[in-house]
């Protein structure tokens, strides 16, 4: 997903709309809070979406994950179990998935949560009218590519079907191993179709126009505010689970701030800059937090022809020391990375090594100035340009500030080579990205789960997240085959992920940077808090305060 990096619940006159439908779950003010304290978090970035289907932002994650349940949601230990799903049973061959839902679940506005409303929001998010990024993800499942590429208008043909209210038939084409680790994602929550067609194109713009199925209810949310509340979920099926009755999510995009506001006791988490992180590791209260994720530089080869020229891109990567970057640039947050995909994220089949260990290239993504110009030159030779100027397009938080102006500095120590930036709110940086108008651009992947199809399956050609364009026909098939021929043979298909993956980082197919863990402060009267490696980041439905 891609990465920037709950409060007193005001209901204001505007957060109910008329009708059943939109009501959501109240709780009177003077509710007795019991023992435990509100939580007051910080992201460096607002929300942009609260719809599943168009969700792709890991602040968004966050906000739907507390609002939402699965089928199945990541447990403390970041394995998937059952939730929405009570229980489940596959077919011999893998083919056909049969889910029993809960009884007695229920939305935030009391009327039940049913298989139809998993077959509603599978179909929402596969209609190309959608245009959901994550559309993606349902390939395999019957019909699925059919229907997004609109060779199949009938939606009801998709592989998913409600035998009654509590049963729900999943059919695939081809076996999906990831199948499970991906079903506590936002794309696959059910939506409520009644709702939706109601509040129409305004649905998950607002809090008055979401719905909740999970631990909370989302309260003041009006699509651009910097603090948003939530409250506990009273209908929530598991809602003896849920301790914190209060939780507010603050915008905060200046370290220093955040710093401040947390030595002020207004925040009990926020992330922190290198500086900070030199004054703060004897804190108790400070942590590193584990992400699978990476962030790397995308080369729009539709706006920059040069960037088609291999020698150019691979001169680009060469020209950076990841090791400056990491160490003293972004201290604390970051280490070097050698490969697209990032650390933590699985473990090879083959060799039992982290698999960004195990498929790491000698010498492929390192820094040597010298090369970076040699090959620099014969690139512009052989596209005949004389120079190349570009800009390069960043979020405009502290940590992509560093982080550009540093890239800037390395990458004009390359003769003929001249680097403009261009900062931008992250809303804006998606925006660009998604719409391919850039030249360069730093980007951050956090793996939605377990598996090298969430890093490696984005750069396919046809992906809506190959944002750069770039296109190898090798690196295709070797997607392409570990999906299809070797799908149920893990070290088989873990081999074709480490071709793809070693053939992305000899042809540069996008430039790594670093892999990302957060420094933080949590105050450590804060416990029960699930931190994912792998999909939405912070996952608050344990989360408590003392």
């Amino acid at each position: 997903m891609k990465k920037s990096i709950g409060k007193p619940l005001a209901l204001a006159a505007g957060f109910m709309l008329a009708g059943t439908v939109l009501a959501q779950a109240t709780a009177s003010a003077d509710e007795d809070e019991g023992k435990y304290k509100p939580i007051t978090w910080a992201e460096t970035a607002p929300l942009s979406s609260m719809d599943p289907s168009k969700v792709t932002a890991a602040i968004d994650f966050d906000g739907l994950t507390a609002t939402n349940d699965g089928l199945f949601r990541a447990d403390k230990n970041n394995k998937p179990q059952p939730a929405l799903a009570e229980s489940y049973e596959v077919s011999d061959d893998g083919l056909h998935y049969t889910f029993k839902l809960r009884k007695g679940a229920e939305w935030s506005n009391g009327t039940p949560i049913t298989a139809n409303d998993f077959v509603y929001g599978w179909q929402r998010t596969n209609d190309p009218k959608t245009a959901s990024q994550y559309a993606y993800l349902f390939s395999g499942i019957k019909n699925a590519d059919a229907i997004q590429n609109g060779k199949e208008k009938d939606l009801s043909k998709l592989g998913v079907k409600a035998e009654d209210d509590h049963t729900l038939k999943v059919d695939l084409e081809k076996p999906l191993p990831q199948l499970i680790s991906m079903l506590p994602m936002a794309p696959f929550f059910p939506q409520n179709e009644a709702f939706v067609k109601e509040v129409g194109a305004k649905y998950g713009t607002q809090s008055k126009y979401i719905l909740s199925s999970g631990p909370y209810v989302q309260g003041d949310w009006n699509g651009s505010n910097d603090t948003v509340n939530y409250k506990k979920n009273e209908k929530y099926y598991d809602k003896d689970a849920v301790k914190t009755k209060k939780l507010t999510i603050k915008t905060i995009a200046d370290q220093n701030t955040g710093y401040n506001l947390y030595k002020s006791d207004t925040l009990d988490f926020t992330t922190l800059s290198p500086q900070q992180v030199t004054a703060s590791k004897n804190d108790k209260a400070f942590t590193t937090i584990p992400s699978a994720t990476a962030s790397y530089i995308q080369l729009n080869e539709k706006q920059v022809p040069e960037f088609k020229n291999t020698n150019i891109r691979r001169a680009i990567s060469y020209g950076i020391d990841r090791k400056i970057l990491a160490d003293k640039i972004l201290t604390g947050s970051a280490t070097p990375a050698t490969t697209f995909s990032a650390t933590k994220l699985v473990e090879n089949p083959n060799d039992g090594e982290d698999f960004s260990k195990s498929v790491t290239v000698d010498g492929a993504v390192t820094h040597d100035l010298d090369k970076a110009q040699e090959l620099f030159d014969k690139g512009l030779k052989e596209t005949g340009s004389k120079n190349l100027e570009i800009e390069l397009l960043a979020d405009d938080s502290d940590g992509a500030k560093r982080s550009a102006e540093f890239l800037q500095s390395q990458l004009q120590q390359i003769k003929g080579l001249k680097v403009k930036i261009k900062m931008v709110p992250f809303k804006q940086r998606l925006s660009l990205s998604a719409d391919k108008k850039f030249d360069m651009v730093i980007s951050i992947w956090g793996a939605d789960y377990a598996d090298p199809s969430t890093f490696l399956d984005l750069y396919k050609s046809d992906s809506p997240f190959n944002e750069g364009s770039w296109h190898n026909d090798e690196y295709d098939a070797l997607i392409k085959r570990a999906n299809g021929e070797h799908v149920n043979d893990p070290k088989k298909r873990f081999a074709d992920y480490k071709e793809a993956e070693q053939l992305m980082s000899k042809e540069m197919g996008v430039v790594p940077l670093y892999y990302r863990s957060n420094a933080a402060f949590v105050r450590p009267s804060v416990k029960g808090m699930v931190y994912q490696p792998a999909g939405a980041p912070y996952d608050f439905k344990w989360a408590y305060k003392e």
